[in-house]
């Protein structure tokens, strides 16, 4: 069910959520896309209910997480610029996204960390620990975010991970 064929009580419920997590550190620029797309899909809206309802940071952080990764999967629909990989390169890569991961990261740190990533891109800090934490494929919007904010080609990024 669609969060905006609701009451507009939710949709004021949302922005009050979005505020207090803006009021917690979060970039504005998450807050506004998890509202955006609260607004369209109940999950983002369930999320953002529990968060607002968590009191322990680390479920919090986990919550978050969540939020970006159904931002993410519902920007998918955009057409992103970039490299595309085979399908057939797939096997090769997921052999290696562990080590391309443990790069990127080391990258990371060299221009600032993680948190100056996340002041970057606009993505939360709990989302990039969660990505680089994980041996799961990269998604390609996250990946060009974060070639942008380190100054990576997209072709740089792409070709390291299906070597």
């Amino acid at each position: 069910m669609k969060v905006s064929a609701l009451k507009s009580d939710y949709k004021v419920e949302l922005m009050e959520i979005g505020s207090a997590m803006y009021k917690k550190g979060l970039p504005s620029s998450f807050v506004a896309a998890a509202v955006e797309t609260a607004f369209e899909f109940e999950g983002v809206y369930d999320l953002m209910k529990m968060w607002s309802e968590e009191t322990d940071k680390k479920e919090r952080d986990e919550v978050i997480a969540d939020i970006q990764d159904l931002i993410d999967d519902c920007a998918q629909k955009e057409k992103v610029e970039g490299t595309y990989i085979r399908f057939d390169d797939l096997e090769s890569i997921a052999k290696n996204i562990r080590q391309f991961k443990d790069n990127l990261r080391l990258e990371v740190d060299n221009k600032g960390g993680l948190g100056n990533l996340a002041k970057i891109t606009g993505i939360p800090q709990p989302s990039l620990s969660r990505f680089f934490n994980s041996a799961s494929m990269p998604r390609r919007n996250m990946l060009v975010k974060i070639a942008r904010a380190l100054n990576l080609s997209q072709v740089q990024i792409a070709t390291e991970w299906s070597k």
